[in-house]
């Protein structure tokens, strides 16, 4: 601007900022909108809130108006600003040369840019470090996911394994009766029941073998129940 070029105001909305770069923010909607919340740039991505010096809204703050003194050779972004009588809007505004002026939002962030290189440089790095940080996790989860399929299907197919040996474990063991293993207690229980149980205690003497359950438990459902778990891990 010239030395002797005249600010003049804008409207943002259904609100002004003034001459002398006063924000007149308005209430809307009964108080559900405005009057304006506004936020002074003070680096790329550093921001500082601004505070209004004047409150002209009602006893009820249901209408009315709040002020903000905007600086000179700022940038601004003012969210919650009023557009029409019941919606609200966010504008960024740029006040270089102490004429306050409208920006879209990639005109705002041009202009930061160009204000704070550094910073621009610093978000830039940021971001792509983000999207390397990003993609990495989204690789390590779907190895993750692909492995948890992976086990599962295999568990479904020991699974299909053990219910065709327990059928004719269960079968056997009902024309035949209970295998004996040494010093350890006969199961009480179907013979389906006692086929899984005993496959489960089995499982659990590989890796317990001093263990008291062992002798402790004797009914089909205690090994079941209590350790069912063991034959697939």
């Amino acid at each position: 601007m010239t030395e002797n070029a005249s600010i003049e105001s804008i409207q943002i909305g259904r609100c002004t900022i003034t001459e002398s770069l006063i924000f007149v923010g308005e209430v809307i909607g009964g108080g559900t909108g405005g009057p304006g919340k506004v936020t002074k740039f003070v680096d790329f991505n550093r921001t500082a809130p601004l505070y209004f010096f004047k409150d002209n809204r009602s006893g009820s703050k249901r209408s009315g108006t709040c002020l903000w003194q905007l600086e000179a050779d700022a940038l601004y972004r003012i969210d919650n600003v009023a557009i029409s009588s019941r919606n609200t809007d966010t504008f960024y505004v740029s006040t270089i040369g102490g004429q306050p002026k409208e920006l879209s939002r990639d005109e705002f962030n041009a202009e930061r840019a160009r204000i704070w290189p550094l910073g621009a440089q610093l978000a830039a790095e940021a971001a792509a470090q983000f999207k390397i940080d990003e993609a990495a996790r989204i690789e390590r989860e779907a190895a993750e996911a692909e492995r948890r399929r992976i086990e599962m299907e295999a568990r479904q197919v020991e699974t299909e394994a053990l219910k065709e040996i327990n059928a004719e474990r269960a079968a056997e063991i009902a024309e035949k009766g209970q295998p004996v293993v040494d010093g350890l207690p006969e199961l009480s229980g179907t013979p389906k029941q006692i086929a899984y149980a005993l496959n489960i205690r089995a499982a659990y003497a590989e890796k317990h073998p001093d263990s008291p359950s062992l002798k402790k438990g004797t009914t089909a459902k205690y090994w079941i129940e209590n350790y069912r778990s063991i034959l697939f891990r």
